[in-house]
């Protein structure tokens, strides 16, 4: 039996893919996911259309996150919004920012960060080390900064995982409908999985000793 982890980029109140995310829950009865969520998804929250579905798509998240684990990711998902942030701006403003907006739509969050397009800075590590939130960092990346709490994947959603012999997979992939990893471009993928035991993400987490 393989231990498998599924973490997601990209996930957002009205960005969420949930006729995808359900189609794979009721195929392994199991099943966990781990989205990396965006607390105020600028380019759909200023949509007046799609604001409109807003307390539906809520309301379908609620109902399920008994097999769902909500970590941060960013604020906004401004490209570089984390590459220069300073620590204090981090630390007073970010870190509470997240907390509101959370508490705001009732969401639950693990106290995870994945910064957007991977870029964040010294200023930003430490104010998350202390803060005793662990960190997501890049499998593609060895060089990366990296928290003292940290989480890497070991595949991403378009390589072949399926045929891995390892006894862990943590896979990787979006919910953005264009990058190669997007869970529809991998869904078949996923379903391939055979005799597997589903864990959140943060589950783990290894500290930097």
């Amino acid at each position: 039996m393989k231990t498998v982890s599924l973490d997601l980029d990209d996930f957002s109140v009205l960005n969420n893919r949930m006729d995808l995310l359900l189609e794979i829950k009721d195929h392994y009865p199991d099943f966990k996911v781990s989205l990396f969520t965006i607390p105020f998804d600028y380019r759909v929250e200023t949509n007046p259309q799609a604001i409109t579905l807003r307390d539906k798509s809520l309301k379908l998240i609620k109902e399920n996150l008994d097999w769902m684990e909500i970590i941060p990711h960013g604020l906004t998902h401004m490209q570089e919004e984390m590459k220069n942030c300073d620590y204090y701006t981090f630390r007073d403003l970010v870190l509470p920012s997240i907390g509101e907006a959370f508490k705001k739509d009732g969401l639950p969050f693990v106290k995870g960060f994945k910064a957007p397009y991977w870029l964040w800075n010294e200023d930003v590590i430490r104010s998350l080390d202390e803060a005793k939130w662990w960190g997501a960092s890049d499998r593609n990346q060895p060089d990366m900064l990296r928290t003292k709490l940290n989480y890497t994947y070991t595949h991403s959603l378009d390589e072949p995982f399926y045929e891995s012999t390892n006894e862990v997979l943590n896979l990787h992939g979006h919910i953005d409908g264009t990058s190669s990893n997007d869970l529809e471009n991998c869904l078949l993928s996923v379903l391939k999985l055979r005799d597997v035991e589903w864990k959140f993400a943060s589950e783990f987490v290894k500290e930097d000793k």
